[in-house]
């Protein structure tokens, strides 16, 4: 009897856990999908990803960034900003309908005028839930020293 009760409660453990690592794996992919379509120029997907009060600190060190200009990117790209870089160490959590995501992009930039940026960049972002998609809402990244 003690050995049926000890499987039901690892069945329900298993049962309640299963939604929090399916979206765990949603926001994964979003995560991956995102950085792909800024990575390969696809900026109306890069755009799509963010809702539109999403705000953050981009890679320059300048003010805070709020929404993301899909005619702007574009007109970046055709200047020369080419992202080739790649994300490791992609650690998710799930917070009912928030997810904060947190790894570490390793590459090279090329901003207009043909300036390269090589190294590795922290990377973190905070998405919600809405119209069954995860927005990212809140963006951060920044060199990493050392």
């Amino acid at each position: 009897m003690r050995i049926r009760s000890i499987a039901w409660a690892l069945l329900l453990l298993f049962v309640g856990a299963a939604p929090g690592v399916a979206q765990q794996a949603e926001v994964e992919a979003a995560v991956r999908a995102t950085l792909d379509a800024w990575r390969t120029g696809q900026y109306a997907a890069f755009v799509g990803s963010y809702h539109p009060d999403a705000r953050g600190f981009f890679l320059d060190g300048g003010d805070v960034i709020e929404g993301f200009s899909l005619d702007a990117l574009e007109a970046t790209a055709e200047a020369g900003f080419d992202a080739d870089v790649t994300l490791s160490d992609l650690d998710v959590k799930i917070y009912g309908t928030s997810s904060v995501a947190v790894g570490l992009l390793e590459g090279t930039l090329t901003l207009p005028g043909g300036l390269q940026l090589s190294g590795v960049w922290r990377y973190s972002e905070t998405r919600i839930r809405e119209g069954g998609a995860w927005k990212i809402v809140q963006f951060h990244i920044s060199r990493r020293e050392g």
